[in-house]
């Protein structure tokens, strides 16, 4: 009958491996941490972050916006710095489409609200402050990030060759997610008629 002896301990060698290989990994993850703080840092104002149009930035701000859509735009939407704005910014909710035009406003008068105040924006900030298409860019763009922080942040962390879902975020516009109907402070596009924020607890200055 075979002697059976007691198993093997794991050598010293092998523990050490091991260690280190869980240091790496904790390292990788509180790198992949920091990665995604610095492109939020960089990428997404803060709210309250004042604009150079004096509104500072705010969901509140939401209400505003959209109603310059209904109000403003119709005396604007054939001047050049609002089509070529708006033409060099995506949709966060559908980024194969300009945000001069999202998928949904294939039917005139249509539009989900987060385009809806990004164009009201442009609209006021053209009829108050006559912006040059640079300004109008910048300052709409701010506004999208701040909105949307998850898609801007996804679509750098895919730049910078990162799986953004391992971040649980992604690039798929909310449009083609089903998210249509869904507040813009959860990632959706807040609503195709009346918007849906819940977070809004009074009226954009």
């Amino acid at each position: 009958m075979p002697h059976i002896g007691r198993p093997k301990r794991p050598s010293l060698d092998i523990l050490l491996i091991a260690l280190a290989m869980v240091l790496t990994v904790g390292s990788a993850i509180a790198q992949d941490d920091d990665l995604l703080a610095q492109i939020e840092g960089r990428l997404i104002p803060a709210e309250g972050t004042l604009t150079d149009y004096g509104i500072s930035l705010s969901l509140e701000s939401l209400p505003q916006f959209v109603d310059w859509w209904y109000t403003l735009v119709p005396d604007v939407e054939n001047d050049p710095r609002y089509v070529e704005a708006l033409s060099s910014l995506v949709a966060p909710c559908c980024d194969d489409n300009l945000a001069f035009k999202c998928c949904c406003e294939d039917d005139e008068g249509q539009a989900c609200n987060i385009i809806r105040s990004a164009k009201g924006l442009a609209a006021h900030l053209i009829s108050e402050f006559d912006y040059d298409t640079q300004a109008l860019a910048d300052s709409i763009l701010q506004w999208l990030q701040f909105a949307r922080p998850d898609y801007y942040v996804a679509r750098e962390l895919e730049n910078v060759g990162e799986n953004s879902r391992s971040y649980g975020l992604t690039t798929k516009g909310s449009c083609y997610r089903g998210l249509c109907n869904t507040p813009i402070s959860e990632g959706g596009c807040g609503g195709m008629k009346e918007l849906i924020e819940p977070t809004i607890t009074g009226t954009g200055s």
